[in-house]
């Protein structure tokens, strides 16, 4: 019974972790509500404190779960593991954007569709999106999807790598918007990649580098189409 109290007190910490990482898209709703522009840059600035907390508590909690910091001191080659990571990512994302091209006529998926249309608003909105999706999302993303979730399935469930990497890609696959079964696919094979990486080499650090590059090379053409 002991055991079984543990286990529902960390799937209650893990919900609480996924919380932290869309709490702070409150702040971009209030920012979408507000007209006057310095409001909407105070909506800005908004967002960025909640992400601040919102990291510095899912440091927190890892630290609780696994005793150790998620930011460790690696003396690997990080610039080959990063080029090689990164390389890996955008092929599987070239294949599967093709298929998903030739099958569902969908040029891109669900989920950048949606942040094209906030690139279309104020620039206040632009600003938040950038530093969103090059920066804090990532960042925040990883600690939950990879470094926690990871650890706290291999530390307090199941201590099997294929099963921990599985559940977080498909959980971080399917809580992307997506409306096709090969984009859906598309961010479950990024999940998987990336939970695969961090299992490995055990580097956040080195998985949030080559998650904002991703997102940093397909936020180019969003920006080109919105300037």
């Amino acid at each position: 019974m002991k055991k079984v109290v543990q286990k529902a007190g960390y799937i209650l910490i893990l919900l609480l972790s996924f919380g932290l990482t869309m709490v702070p898209q409150v702040g971009l709703v209030i920012q979408l509500r507000l007209e006057n522009r310095v409001f909407q840059y105070l909506g800005c600035l908004l967002t960025i404190i909640i992400y601040i907390l919102a990291i510095w508590l899912l440091l927190k909690l890892f630290k609780k779960i696994t005793g150790t910091t998620a930011f460790k001191k690696n003396s690997d080659i990080f610039s080959k593991r990063y080029l090689a990571g990164i390389g890996i990512l955008l092929f599987s994302e070239y294949v599967l954007g093709m298929l998903n091209l030739l099958v569902s006529g969908e040029n891109q998926t669900a989920n950048n569709t949606e942040i094209t249309k906030l690139f279309f608003q104020q620039n206040s909105i632009r600003l938040t999106m950038i530093l969103m999706v090059i920066i804090f999302a990532p960042i925040c993303e990883e600690l939950f999807f990879r470094a926690l979730l990871i650890k706290t399935i291999k530390l307090k469930f199941w201590n099997i790598n294929w099963v921990a990497i599985l559940i977080a890609g498909v959980l971080f696959g399917v809580l992307h918007s997506s409306d096709t079964i090969i984009s859906a696919l598309m961010y479950i094979t990024m999940g998987l990649i990336l939970g695969t990486i961090y299992v490995k080499y055990d580097n956040i650090k080195l998985n949030i580098a080559i998650h904002a590059t991703n997102n940093l090379i397909a936020l180019i053409p969003i920006l080109v189409m919105t300037r």
